[in-house]
């Protein structure tokens, strides 16, 4: 217990970052078993109910559509989606009647409700909503979020880290031109794969290039890591230095990845009505993320698994090339064999 203490004061940072993860962890658990999911049709000649029924509480409102419109950009292409809603709140006395409007990445919230824009009718005389009400998963999900990030950032500056003795070890001057080449090969990449106007009405929005940015950035830093690995096995000699090196880029690396992945959530909660959905790009980001957060607990493996020096280094350089797979496959893999909502991208 002492120990924990005394750990937790000179490595407040990385404690923070377990307890974020942990606290998004109980978020999802949260939502999954509590928070309510679902779609409504609404037609403008009918008024529908929604009731939800969390924590055996029962929650009705009525919904009518008052206006639905497709707004076009000057290519004729659909930019947005505009649905007028009138809301009847029959848990409240005396009935409350609420006006609100549902666009695209601008969800409807109310009093825990959150309505996104799914679909529509040919007819333009009908809409269809995605709906939950999850007003305890998602406060305390976005809370790990606003954790992981503080944790993230303070990371760095964190005296008694592992980064920072690896930092020690190795030239400025590399880790600065290595941190530009990064930049700038992410930067070029996040301009060929952003996709280019017209964009659809979901696209529109700022998050999109963040988050395309967050993630070109780790994956260059990846391609980083595997070119170290091959060089790795290839140079005896050098084996160690470039095992250094490539554990020092692992945390910037790592931290755009699940940034990218957290960024992405927000938005699909924005626009789809969750922050999760097991999509298959979501999948194996999360699959790639925790393959490379082994790396990250790579002394705690090594001495779990008794392995000695010499073999540990082969083995990590070889992690690293294999690990490269599995962001080949979320990037390219995904989109060609297993399509999803973000095939797209």
């Amino acid at each position: 217990m002492q120990s924990w203490l005394s750990s937790m004061r000179s490595k407040p940072a990385t404690w923070l970052l377990h307890i974020a993860l942990g606290t998004i962890v109980l978020g999802a658990c949260v939502t999954h078993f509590f928070g309510v999911q679902g779609e409504i049709h609404l037609r403008a000649d009918k008024a529908e109910t929604l009731t939800v029924n969390p924590f055996n509480r029962t929650h009705t409102l009525s919904l009518f559509l008052w206006d639905f419109q497709v707004v076009y950009d000057a290519s004729d292409n659909p930019a947005d989606f505009i649905t007028d809603l009138r809301l009847l709140d029959r848990d409240r006395k005396p009935l409350v009647v609420e006006e609100g409007t549902v666009r695209m990445n601008k969800p409807l919230k109310y009093h825990g409700f959150r309505f996104c824009q799914s679909d529509y009718d040919s007819d333009l005389q009908g809409v269809v909503l995605a709906y939950n009400y999850d007003p305890w998963g998602i406060g305390i999900t976005y809370t790990g979020y606003t954790l992981l990030l503080i944790g993230m950032i303070a990371f760095f500056f964190q005296r008694h880290s592992r980064f920072r003795a690896l930092l020690g070890k190795q030239h400025t001057w590399l880790m600065v031109g290595l941190g530009i080449v990064a930049v700038l090969l992410a930067f070029v990449m996040t301009k060929v794969v952003t996709p280019k106007p017209p964009l659809q009405p979901v696209l529109q929005t700022p998050l999109l290039g963040i988050h395309v940015s967050v993630i070109m950035l780790s994956y260059t830093l990846f391609a980083v890591i595997m070119v170290n690995g091959i060089l790795g096995l290839a140079m005896p000699q050098r084996r160690v230095p470039l095992m250094h090196l490539s554990q020092v880029l692992l945390y910037p690396a790592l931290f755009c990845l699940t940034a990218g992945i957290f960024i992405g959530a927000v938005w699909a909660n924005m626009s789809w009505g969750r922050y999760w959905g097991w999509d298959p790009k979501e999948t194996w980001a999360l699959i790639t993320m925790l393959v490379y957060a082994l790396l990250l607990h790579w002394p705690w493996m090594k001495k779990l698994f008794a392995v000695s020096d010499r073999k540990s280094e082969i083995i990590y350089h070889i992690f690293c090339v294999v690990a490269f797979l599995f962001v080949l496959f979320t990037y390219f893999g995904v989109n060609h064999l297993l399509g999803g909502l973000h095939s797209y991208a």
